[in-house]
C-alpha cells in the first residue's frame, strides 16, 4: 500500500503523492487563514456598533433631567375652607326689613257692600328674624281721598290687645284681614255714620311701619 506500483517508475508516483499532500496542506492553511479573518472582522465590528448605539442615544440634557425631576414632584396640598359655623338663634327683626302692604279685594264697591280689607306683613331681610305682629301692633285704617281724615280704624271696635311673636322667614308673608261696614268708627266703638260714594284710601300699619295707601271706590 505504501510502496507505489505501476508501469511508471516509482519516483513518478512519489512526486505525485508529495504534490497531493502539498496541495492539501496549502488548502488547509488557506481555510485557517480565512476563518481567522472572519473572526477578526466580527470582533472589530462589535465596538463600532456599540459606539454607534451610544451615539444614537446621547445622555439626557439638563433641561430634560429637570423636566423629569419636576414631573415626579408631588402636588401641593389643596387648601380647604373650614365650614361656616351654624347660625345662631334668630334675632329681632329691625324695622327696615319689615314690609307692610295694604290690600282691598276689589277696586270698586257698591254702597252697602262690605269691602274685604287686609294687610300683609313680610320679612324682606336675608335671614329669619323675630317680630311681635299681634293685635296690639297692627291696624287697618280708611281715610278720605286726600288722606287728611281717618274715617275708620280696625282697632276702634276690635280688641287691640294680645301678643303674637313670630319667627319670620325671608319673604314670608303673614296676612290679616277684616270687613268694613262702610261707615265711620270711633275709639271704643262709639257712634258710627255710613259714608257716601267716592274714593277712599286704605292704609295698613305695624307699630312704626306704614304701608303705601291703596285707593278704592264706593259707587251707587
Amino acid at each position: 500500500m505504501i510502496e507505489p506500483t505501476g508501469p511508471l517508475p516509482s519516483t513518478v508516483y512519489w512526486r505525485r503523492r508529495i504534490a497531493a499532500i502539498g496541495a492539501a496542506l496549502a488548502t488547509l492553511v488557506l481555510l485557517i487563514w480565512i476563518v481567522g479573518m472572519f473572526s477578526s472582522d466580527e470582533q472589530s465590528a462589535q465596538p463600532t456598533n456599540a459606539a454607534a448605539t451610544s451615539a444614537s442615544n446621547p445622555p439626557p440634557s439638563l433641561s430634560e433631567s429637570a423636566a423629569a425631576s419636576s414631573s415626579t414632584t408631588p402636588p401641593a396640598p389643596v387648601e380647604t375652607t373650614p365650614p361656616a359655623p351654624p347660625p345662631g338663634p334668630p334675632q329681632p327683626c329691625p324695622d327696615d326689613v319689615i314690609g307692610v302692604v295694604a290690600k282691598a279685594n276689589k277696586p270698586f264697591y257698591t254702597l252697602g257692600d262690605q269691602p274685604e280689607l287686609s294687610m300683609d306683613i313680610v320679612n324682606n331681610g336675608p335671614a329669619p328674624c323675630i317680630r311681635d305682629i299681634g293685635r296690639a301692633h297692627r291696624e287697618l285704617t280708611v281715610l278720605t281721598a286726600d288722606g287728611a281724615t281717618v274715617l275708620w280704624s280696625s282697632n276702634h271696635c276690635l280688641s287691640a290687645e294680645g301678643n303674637e311673636v313670630r319667627v319670620m322667614q325671608p319673604k314670608e308673608a303673614f296676612n290679616y284681614g277684616t270687613t268694613w261696614a262702610g261707615s265711620t268708627s270711633q275709639p271704643g266703638c262709639g257712634a258710627h255714620t255710613r259714608v257716601g260714594p267716592g274714593d277712599y284710601l286704605l292704609v295698613a300699619k305695624l307699630a312704626g311701619r306704614t304701608s303705601s295707601p291703596v285707593v278704592f271706590r264706593l259707587e251707587r
